[in-house]
């Protein structure tokens, strides 16, 4: 719920259907029904042809609600209103879906199905060969392309060019902004001849952008903004940075929780165990706070798992990674990988070298596909080519199984 906020949606109603999907999946119909009752509103007070399209995804999503509900009449009903709504506004020549509902649902799978974000690229550059200039589209497409799992899909250049476009279509959005700029820089690191220019540039303008964020108190951009000056500069002046805006922002979750990232990256990367206890313990203190606050939350609970390594408390550390194996089965299969590839290295730290293999082996026994995956199939790999554990003729029916060779 805290990730979905006015400022991070594209539009009033996309806004209200997501608030509308997490009530629903959380059990409260109600809130689910009073959210879409809104959506509706705002379509209503556009008067136009498009308002006519929207409701197609606001009378299907009323649809849904209700069969869960078992109200089948009702659902019914609003099938039929959609089947209307589609005769009446009918997807454009070469479209299988008319572009206001691929777009809707492209935005959907990015921020709820892990599972099916390489659909949400299909469904984005479907609603855009039907509407080229519309903003939301390229918003969508362009935060796709900078997820992980579509780094080896796009080029740097086709990325940041996607990036430039919604941009300069959507220059208010300093999420969209922070993430041109920081793919800019990377782009910039690997080429040669005005690097020094195009760096000094991008540094002014990410310090402007900072500035904006502070101002405004609008923090969806922030986490890009602290990587790039991790990646850019050091990370002194990203941990400056973080404390400087939980200072003006003392109340704000996220302002902590990025400040305990912060924390977390210095300690990965400083030498010196005593300093580096005394930053782990910062870390900590606002990780055990945001857990509190979202309990669900388990790259935050993953996080606090490895700073307790550094106060020499890995007994802590076995704790919370108890906590989330034991409700494993309530996690997506991207999310089980996640789980499984930290406490593989959790393991291996505390020198249990077998049972973390068998950990790693969780992750590749996963159908779905994953960068943690791909991360643990090569330390597969590698220890086959070592041939030295126990588990090496297991590890290859493994990875013959899902087609990877030694």
């Amino acid at each position: 719920m805290e990730d979905v906020d006015q400022e991070t949606c594209t539009w009033p109603v996309h806004y209200y259907n997501l608030l509308s999907y997490i009530h629903q999946a959380l059990g409260s119909s109600t809130e689910a029904l009073m959210n879409l009752n809104k959506a509706e509103s705002v379509i209503q007070e556009q008067g136009t042809e498009e308002a006519g399209v929207r409701l197609q995804v606001n009378k299907a999503n009323l649809a849904w609600v209700y069969f869960h509900l078992g109200e089948m009449e009702k659902s019914k009903e609003y099938l039929e209103e959609v089947e209307r709504l589609q005769r009446m506004h009918p997807a454009p020549p070469g479209c299988t879906l008319h572009p206001e509902v691929s777009g809707e649902k492209g935005w959907t799978l990015v921020k709820f199905d892990l599972s099916k974000k390489c659909q949400a690229i299909d469904y984005f550059k479907m609603a855009l060969k039907a509407q080229p200039d519309r903003k939301e589209w390229h918003k969508g497409l362009a935060r796709v392309m900078t997820m992980e799992f579509a780094q080896s899909q796009f080029t740097p250049e086709q990325t940041v060019e996607q990036l430039k476009i919604a941009h300069e279509k959507d220059p208010n959005s300093l999420l969209l902004h922070a993430h041109y700029l920081l793919k800019l820089s990377e782009k910039t690191e690997k080429e040669k001849g005005q690097k020094k220019v195009s760096s000094e540039n991008i540094e002014r303008e990410m310090q402007d952008l900072l500035e904006r964020t502070l101002e405004t108190g609008n923090l969806e951009g922030l986490h890009i903004i602290l990587r790039y000056y991790t990646k850019e500069i050091y990370f002194d002046k990203a941990l400056q940075i973080a404390e400087r805006v939980q200072e003006k922002f003392p109340s704000s979750v996220l302002a902590s929780k990025l400040l305990a990232n912060s924390y977390k990256w210095k300690v990965y990367n400083m030498e010196g165990s005593e300093e580096k206890e005394i930053f782990a313990r910062k870390a900590i203190k606002l990780y055990e706070e945001a857990v509190r606050h979202n309990p669900h939350s388990y790259k935050v609970k993953i996080a606090l798992a490895s700073m307790y390594r550094y106060v020499n408390n890995r007994e802590r550390s076995h704790e919370i990674y108890q906590q989330l194996l034991s409700e494993i089965k309530d996690f997506s299969p991207e999310r089980q990988q996640h789980i499984y590839y930290n406490y593989a290295f959790h393991l291996f730290d505390c020198r249990q070298y077998e049972e973390s293999i068998k950990y790693h082996m969780k992750v590749a026994k996963i159908p779905s596909d994953s960068v943690d995956k791909q991360k643990s199939i090569k330390i597969l790999q590698n220890i086959v080519r070592k041939g030295r554990s126990r588990h090496c003729e297991e590890i290859l029916l493994i990875l013959e199984r899902i087609n990877i060779s030694d």
